[in-house]
């Protein structure tokens, strides 16, 4: 296993021939797909031969491989889809174990069917050791109900969860006076007939529970990691999942002498050879890629992506002298398992905010709402990350603040 220093330096040059070049699609593909591929060229392809005794799965991936064979097998549940995304989620060691809590109290339609002084009791009673009280809880069942799939998941009522998906939409006309009417403030009569009519569309056009959304997306594929990193002490291992070891057939290679018409015959060994050394730089890259991004991100992988170091794809591209498109491609639709769970190896990658990385800075605006008491203004929160040395603009608080899809102050306001 590979065990890689912090103070590595790698540097790596590769040129991509011209036969190469025309199987630059195979960069981008994901594991399933490139796996599919490699079996269809050893089907079609006689001078093609699968290399049995070079063919050795990772250990990460063998010790695995009976889970992720269920997994992929059975339609994940609503609990063990809240499960798998709370391992990557950016909570406290306390904010986990209230969160199991508030998992096993989920309906089978989404909803909290307890209040959340009911939490509160029974993390106390689990864990007596651990003060909290009902804000604790109540800011980790906003956490979920907006940060995890399906979308208001946790939520309190169809009140509550009509609330959410309203105020996640923007260029509704008369917003403020759909949500007081949401919140029976005002009377259905006492709006015009028009507005009435606008409100009852709108309703309409929302989902009534949270397993609507998760139903719709219950048949997708189960992520099938290319990599795994794991850490043991100051080293790190890691694992790619390997695909068949692929040789060029010897015997039918040495009937070339024999075929008066050999065009095709070399078109295959071209395509033989290109899919070999092809696989070969892929696996290269990968080890490359990875063993930098240890190096520069052990926070991250360690902590959370809430630490992580400014650092652009041309950065690494750069400093590995290979193609910033070649590391485009490589890392699209690529996940890894790390020590904080499965994420995608582009969100390893981010530009900066002053000293900051712009997605740590999103994580820590989102921290800041959670936390607060009182709905707090852009300006405000732009002065609190100033508090913190994070030089930054209102205008980009605002940018991440709606990338991150959480409503403005008023609307925040209205919720509570």
């Amino acid at each position: 296993m590979p065990k890689i220093s912090l103070q590595t330096k790698l540097g790596f040059n590769l040129n991509l021939t011209p036969l190469l070049k025309n199987s630059i699609k195979l960069l981008s593909m994901p594991y399933v797909e490139l796996l599919s591929e490699v079996n269809q060229a050893l089907e079609n392809n006689m001078l093609l031969t699968e290399n049995q005794t070079k063919t050795t799965e990772s250990s990460y991936y063998s010790r695995n491989q009976e889970e992720v064979i269920s997994q992929i097998s059975s339609k994940p549940s609503l609990f063990s889809s809240l499960e798998s995304q709370l391992r990557n989620a950016n909570l406290t060691t306390l904010q986990h174990n209230i969160a199991q809590i508030i998992f096993e109290n989920i309906t089978e339609k989404g909803f909290l069917e307890v209040d959340i002084a009911f939490i509160a009791r029974i993390f106390i009673k689990k864990h007596s050791q651990q003060t909290i009280d009902n804000q604790d809880c109540e800011q980790v069942r906003q956490y979920i109900q907006n940060n995890f799939e399906p979308l208001g998941v946790a939520s309190l009522s169809v009140q509550d969860f009509l609330l959410l998906q309203l105020n996640q939409q923007s260029n509704i006309k008369h917003k403020s006076l759909f949500v007081q009417l949401l919140l029976a403030q005002i009377d259905l009569d006492a709006i015009s007939p028009k507005q009435r009519n606008q409100f009852l569309a709108l309703i309409k056009t929302l989902s009534k529970t949270p397993v609507d959304n998760f139903d719709n997306n219950a048949d997708r594929q189960y992520i099938q990691t290319d990599i795994a990193i794991e850490k043991e002490g100051e080293n790190w291992h890691i694992h790619l999942r390997t695909l068949p070891s692929i040789a060029i057939n010897k015997k039918y290679l040495s009937l070339r002498a024999h075929i008066q018409d050999k065009t095709l015959f070399n078109e295959h060994l071209m395509a033989a050879r290109s899919l070999i050394s092809f696989l070969s730089y892929r696996n290269q890259f990968l080890q490359l890629i990875t063993k930098e991004l240890i190096v520069k991100q052990t926070q991250a992988l360690t902590k959370g992506l809430k630490y992580l170091t400014p650092l652009t794809q041309k950065q690494l591209a750069i400093e590995l002298n290979i193609g910033e498109s070649t590391l485009s491609r490589l890392i699209k639709n690529r996940y890894m398992d790390t020590p904080i769970g499965t994420i995608r190896i582009k969100d390893l990658f981010s530009s900066n905010v002053g000293n900051y990385a712009s997605k740590s800075v999103q994580q820590i605006i989102k921290s800041i709402i959670q936390r607060e008491t009182k709905p707090l203004s852009d300006q405000k929160i732009t002065n609190l990350l100033i508090q913190k040395n994070i030089n930054i603009s209102r205008r980009t608080v605002t940018k991440y603040r709606k990338t991150l899809n959480i409503p403005c102050a008023k609307y925040r306001k209205l919720a509570l």
